[in-house]
């Protein structure tokens, strides 16, 4: 988990202003992979029931399932939904598919944190209050560079109650 937090923002060496993972499906998923492993990303299916993800959610966060099932990426502050990284996630999708469709589709975003292109009904353990991050200064904050972080990032909700 420290170490996906300590990455820099994964952007294009090429002066284009959109994340590498955005544009790279193949470091996307390696990106996402890492969200599931070190942080629980899920669930797999959100228009499933999975009672025993929302259990252990809850449980770990000492909350009630209902409130646990509030803490969402589309509610997360690490989670960018501006015009800005939606035309960089439509971009990446191509005309191979319909961009637009897909992200409306699946309520696609960009997790600051690992860096990703994220579904809103989904959370992780490194959920932060205050979001999304719309790019506009209002709810959320536009964190495209280290510097922008606000430090709420810095006491994410990860372990159990006794924090482990």
């Amino acid at each position: 988990m420290a170490q996906a937090m300590d990455q820099k923002p994964g952007y294009q060496d090429t002066g284009a202003s959109c994340p590498a993972p955005t544009q790279n499906i193949t470091l996307n998923l390696k990106n996402r992979a890492k969200a599931i492993t070190s942080a629980s990303y899920g669930p797999e299916n959100p228009n499933l029931p999975n009672d025993a993800f929302w259990n252990k959610k809850a449980d770990q966060w000492d909350v009630t399932v209902d409130d646990a099932k509030k803490s969402r990426c589309g509610n997360c502050a690490a989670f960018n939904v501006s015009d800005k990284l939606k035309q960089c996630i439509a971009d990446g999708i191509g005309n191979e598919a319909d961009p637009w469709g897909t992200i409306k589709l699946a309520d696609l975003g960009y997790c600051e944190i690992f860096d990703f292109k994220c579904a809103a009904s989904r959370t992780c353990d490194a959920w932060v209050v205050g979001g999304p991050n719309t790019g506009d200064g209002g709810d959320g904050q536009d964190m495209s560079s280290e510097d922008d972080m606000p430090d709420s990032l810095l006491t994410i909700k990860i372990g159990g109650r006794n924090g482990d």
